[in-house]
């Protein structure tokens, strides 16, 4: 059958022949593309090295994007060895090489058993302690002894490395954050203190009022600062940026009425600061981002403290969060405006030439998608915001930009 079609299309006994079958190779060719890029195809770098040494500061991102043109892709080339203590865990002074099973690439980890890193369970102490520990001795005359001597206490010398350099991300969060913008106006404020004063530090006693949680004592205090808008509707209020100020525990609440001791501050907090839940970081440190499996999207809003302008450990804020079926974890692409090109070589066919003539496009621009600059991954999600971090970029990133599925 195969001959007989090899020769049905090479003598062009029929042109609408010819045209459907040249579609579905094309359509074959596209799903085998397809298949070799869900069977995970990886792609090295030109200059991965064969072997890469491990050093304190490295995150499992560095490495991954020392070997692979998709550092995400990192899982389907890693190869556990069982013969090594913990060998999902990477630490410094470990030994990762690269060589081929099958023709396919294959990274694995080796450990020299000398450098090992030291837990609880090995026998060797990693470091010494002046605890005491009892040891019951046979009784004298009555009288129940005891020698007590001092005990090692067995801790990890090394710990794994991150996934991510997850200081970064604390570094933007301990100064701002994004909140509902409803939920900010809900929240409690601050509104004085005994004296009569209008700003606080650290230890003083202050009133707030507003509706209090019953199972929270502790808050962040917090300050408005810019209003997210979304950049494609012009309309929609994203969230509100809240400029954090310090934290207080409530010491006694009589309604929407109470009492807080201001613990931290980074400035003075003041009358009209709001009090919100205190935000934990979502977001687990030994994981692998991943690419999402549906289309995105998203306009960055904002990046850093308001530039419009970022690179390499910026933190991002994009228009789109869990209504958008996002979460953390995920990693996205940074890709430049599509470039429209207008094309006044070509020959205009006549219909071109027919629209061009009554005033309409003629079909002489041409569309080019914009190059991808960067790589984002997005750590914590909002309804309609998220929080991403660059993890790469080779060009400046601006708001102009978008964030895309890989």
């Amino acid at each position: 059958m195969a001959l007989n079609f090899t020769n049905w299309l090479r003598h062009g006994r029929n042109a609408g022949a010819k045209l459907l079958a040249s579609g579905l190779i094309a359509g074959l060719l596209m799903l085998v593309a397809h298949a070799a890029e869900q069977q995970g195809i990886i792609a090295l770098r030109k200059d991965s090295p064969q072997s890469y040494t491990v050093k304190e500061g490295d995150t499992l991102w560095d490495i991954a994007s020392r070997f692979l043109e998709k550092p995400w892709l990192w899982p389907q080339v890693w190869q556990v060895n069982p013969q090594i203590q913990n060998p999902d865990l990477i630490y410094p002074g470990d030994q990762i090489s690269l060589s081929y099973q099958a023709g396919k690439p294959v990274l694995s980890l080796n450990r020299d058993a000398g450098t090992a890193p030291t837990t609880s369970d090995n026998k060797s102490s990693s470091s010494s302690s002046g605890a005491i520990v009892a040891d019951s001795s046979p009784e004298i005359a009555g009288i129940r002894t005891e020698r007590r001597s001092p005990q090692v206490r067995r801790e990890p010398l090394l710990s794994p490395i991150p996934a991510i350099p997850l200081s970064k991300v604390f570094s933007f969060l301990n100064k701002s954050n994004v909140v509902e913008g409803e939920t900010f106006e809900k929240a409690p404020y601050l509104l004085g203190e005994q004296q009569g004063r209008t700003i606080f530090s650290t230890g003083e006693s202050v009133f707030a009022r507003g509706n209090w949680n019953s199972n929270l004592t502790t808050y962040d205090i917090v300050r408005e600062g810019r209003r997210f808008m979304d950049p494609d509707s012009h309309k929609k209020l994203l969230g509100v940026e809240s400029i954090i100020i310090g934290t207080a525990t409530i010491t006694s609440i009589n309604g929407d009425r109470a009492v807080l001791n201001v613990d931290t501050t980074q400035q003075e907090a003041r009358v009209g600061d709001r009090l919100v839940p205190r935000q934990k970081l979502a977001i687990d440190d030994s994981y692998l981002p991943i690419p999402p499996d549906f289309a995105v999207d998203a306009a960055i809003v904002s990046i850093a403290d308001g530039r419009s302008r970022g690179g390499q450990y910026d933190s991002l804020v994009l228009n789109a969060g869990s209504s958008s079926g996002l979460k953390a974890g995920h990693v996205l692409t940074i890709q430049r405006p599509t470039v429209v090109v207008e094309d006044d070589i070509g020959k205009l066919g006549w219909m071109q030439r027919l629209r061009h003539m009554v005033g309409k496009s003629g079909g002489r621009a041409i569309e080019y998608p914009g190059e991808n600059i960067a790589t984002v991954l997005i750590y914590r999600v909002y309804d309609h915001a998220s929080l991403g971090l660059i993890l790469s970029s080779k060009l400046e990133v601006s708001t102009n930009d978008r964030a895309v599925t890989p």
